[in-house]
């Protein structure tokens, strides 16, 4: 929602709302079919890997089954913050 709020349409409307309801309905529909998430060589640290936890943590991936995180920089934080998210 934040980086929406930088952006601007040429049509001169505010259709903002409209367009992150959309991109909602979009993601959680994408992101919930699916198995196999990779997220390699992003430079993520503990932070990172907390915001995916949360994301994961809420149901909104239920048919993962496979998350690839190789070459990031999470650290112990991150690790016990996906665990949990994951339920191991």
């Amino acid at each position: 929602a934040a980086e929406l709020e930088t952006k601007s349409f040429t049509n001169g409307k505010d259709d903002k709302p409209l367009v992150e309801r959309l991109y909602e309905a979009a993601f959680e529909e994408q992101f919930g079919k699916a198995t196999e998430l990779r997220y390699t060589l992003l430079g993520w640290g503990d932070a990172e890997a907390a915001q995916l936890a949360e994301v994961l943590a809420s149901g909104a991936a239920p048919r993962l089954e496979t998350l690839y995180l190789p070459s990031n920089k999470i650290g112990d934080e991150g690790c016990k913050a996906l665990a949990a998210a994951l339920g191991k």
